[in-house]
């Protein structure tokens, strides 16, 4: 299986598929449809099973990236949370990697955690062992965040385009 995602993400570089954005709309509805009536067993933990591939893939990547560039960051140092009107309190811990700090996931995936795995007793070491992931995960994105800023001043575009050509700068 992860030599056919390697061969798709091949394929993928070379014949990319152009759609309009209402073709992609339609696509993703149906879709949606069809992850709303089929069995778990059939979509969701296969493809899960490859995604969670992918995202170690790419935080491998995004970490030896970081260490073999050893990039520099031109950042102010950090002086307070002032954002609007808004707290830090619960935005670090909705927004840094997902909940990882708040130990979100521990709460909203068991119910698919506990489908996926074959002892109960092995719950711990996976939610512990996912919020560290993803902890990794919000320490690379400040890092890449960092890497690709310029005086102080983030890049424009939306998070995922700044994260993504971040790391693709790492690994050229």
């Amino acid at each position: 299986a992860i030599g056919l995602l390697v061969v798709m993400f091949a394929v993928g570089m070379h014949l990319p598929i152009y759609a309009s954005k209402t073709a992609w709309i339609y696509i993703i509805m149906a879709y949606l449809f069809l992850a709303s009536v089929m069995p778990m067993w059939l979509l969701m933990q296969p493809r899960d099973y490859m995604t969670t591939f992918m995202l170690l893939g790419m935080i491998i990547g995004a970490v030896l990236g970081v260490v073999v560039a050893h990039p520099d960051m031109e950042l102010n140092a950090f002086n307070g949370f002032q954002v609007g009107n808004s707290s830090l309190f619960p935005t670090l811990f909705v927004t840094i990697a997902c909940g990882a700090v708040s130990g979100f996931h521990s709460l909203v995936s068991s119910g698919t955690s506990s489908k996926t795995i074959s002892n109960e007793k092995d719950m711990p070491m996976v939610g512990y062992g996912a919020m560290i992931v993803e902890s990794l995960l919000g320490v690379v994105a400040l890092v890449v965040v960092g890497a690709v800023a310029v005086n102080g001043t983030k890049p424009d575009g939306t998070p995922f385009s700044i994260f993504s050509s971040g790391v693709a700068g790492f690994l050229e």
